[in-house]
């Protein structure tokens, strides 16, 4: 298999980000004491004019500036959505329309929070196909509005897109190394949208934390073993950020060093499927994570999906 290298990353959050004290009031009031343990200080909400295809675009920019590269480049789009699913057509087809990239083939997967990893398990693929050689794996989502108006749900979910464009062959950039996906059929109803487009649980919450907990270790420990790695080879780990609790959860199961895990979810929310991305991105910009550092990001989504991406950065 020829290598897979990551040559640009790419952001974006919407211009409107609310702090706890500029969200609308909940049903059922909670302390600050409540509010301080859910762990997010800001979020973004998109507007109306920040759609999903507009923020797909302009993170995917941001990657193909970061990597010189242009969206005439792009052999194909694949992007990550689960938020505003639709019949046709796909948001994919409009990215690409919003880039002018008519000459890449583009589609949407969904697998909610674990759609990024998902697509960039594709775009993996695909790469190794001799008429692709450079390809944009995008997630964009507006998560806060699959949360119940009024609830807690608004004080966990934002809005954000990520980007990565990836190529295949030798040269500069980081690397994909490998990527694990899994799927459990079993616990495919452990989540469902409601009839009015909120997020509807149907197992308890310590339930739920176990599962996403077991399924973070069993796409972790794959991925690594097929790389002959440990937990302590890893520079870093950028999970998929969850919940506070799932946060806490992940650092006692996986034993490692709290400094090693990245996640901004107090900056931005739980922004699902963007979250990785999103987070690397960030942190590339700050100067935290280097080129060459070894990463792990594990992740889950509802219906029930997870997935391990092993890469340098």
């Amino acid at each position: 298999m020829q290598r897979v290298r990551i040559t640009g990353v790419g952001r974006y959050l919407p211009k409107r980000l609310l702090n706890n004290t500029e969200l609308p009031a909940l049903d059922k009031p909670i302390t600050d004491e409540q509010i301080e343990r859910i762990g997010v200080h800001s979020r973004g909400w998109a507007s109306d004019e920040e759609s999903i295809d507009h923020m797909a675009a302009a993170a995917a920019l941001s990657a193909l500036e970061a990597a010189g590269r242009s969206a005439k480049d792009l052999d194909f789009i694949v992007l990550a959505n689960w938020t505003q699913r639709r019949f046709f057509p796909d948001f994919a087809a409009r990215v690409q329309h919003r880039l002018d990239a008519p000459q890449a083939f583009a589609f949407d997967v969904s697998t909610a929070c674990a759609g990024f990893a998902f697509g960039a398990g594709v775009a993996r693929g695909l790469l190794q196909l001799p008429q692709n050689k450079i390809g944009l794996v995008v997630a964009s989502e507006t998560t806060s509005r699959r949360a119940r108006p009024q609830s807690k749900a608004t004080l966990v979910f934002g809005d954000a897109a990520g980007a990565w464009v990836v190529e295949g062959g030798e040269g500069a950039g980081g690397e994909l190394l490998d990527v694990e996906l899994m799927t459990d059929g079993r616990h495919a109803d452990a989540m469902e949208i409601d009839e009015h487009g909120h997020v509807r649980t149907h197992i308890d919450q310590k339930t739920l934390q176990n599962l996403a907990i077991h399924s973070f270790r069993t796409a972790s420990d794959r991925v690594l073993d097929r790389a002959g790695l440990t937990l302590d080879d890893l520079d870093w780990i950028v999970p998929h950020s969850g919940t506070a609790g799932i946060q806490a959860l992940l650092l006692r199961t996986l034993k490692v060093d709290p400094a090693k895990v990245l996640v901004n979810f107090p900056e931005v929310g739980n922004v699902s499927s963007a979250a990785i991305p999103v987070a690397l991105d960030d942190f590339m910009k700050r100067g935290i994570i280097k080129s060459g550092d070894l990463i792990l990001s594990p992740t889950t989504g509802s219906g029930w999906y997870a997935a391990a991406m092993l890469y340098r950065a």
